[in-house]
């Protein structure tokens, strides 16, 4: 009985010592360069190029994405770039990068923060508004 209680005691400080690891993600932010017949070509932000082998679904040019490239699983990211284009007393219209266009309930803390023609991030399921820290690149 003595070494089955002196078994069980080290075999639970052996496992109680080792930390719980984190599985090691592959989720990486890319956007949506082109829609072709054969799937969705994503881009990076250093201008590298691929295709995946996707239904378009409700993915549109100009959106952000997070892709996993070992479990080959594609979403839409929660936060899309666009830009101020109008704000009014009650709404602020954004030019989503995909080319729609959006209005969001004018808050007191967007009043001061933000102005027309500023790149933002705006979450969609949210309806939040943040400043962006990309900037708009010239052609």
């Amino acid at each position: 009985m003595k070494k089955l209680l002196i078994f069980a005691i080290s075999f639970f400080v052996i496992f109680a010592l080792f930390q719980n690891s984190y599985a090691k993600t592959y989720w990486r932010t890319f956007e949506v360069a082109e829609i072709t017949s054969e799937g969705i070509v994503l881009q990076d932000f250093e201008g590298a190029r691929f295709l995946v082998n996707k239904d378009p679904g409700g993915y549109k040019v100009g959106d952000i994405v997070r892709y996993d490239t070992v479990k080959n699983r594609l979403k839409k990211s929660p936060w899309q770039p666009a830009e101020v284009i109008k704000m009014t007393d009650r709404t602020v219209t954004l030019q989503m990068n995909s080319g729609d266009k959006t209005d969001v309930n004018m808050r007191s803390s967007y009043r001061n923060e933000f102005a027309e023609g500023d790149q933002v991030k705006y979450n969609v399921s949210k309806g939040q508004i943040r400043k962006s820290n990309l900037q708009k690149l010239e052609e």
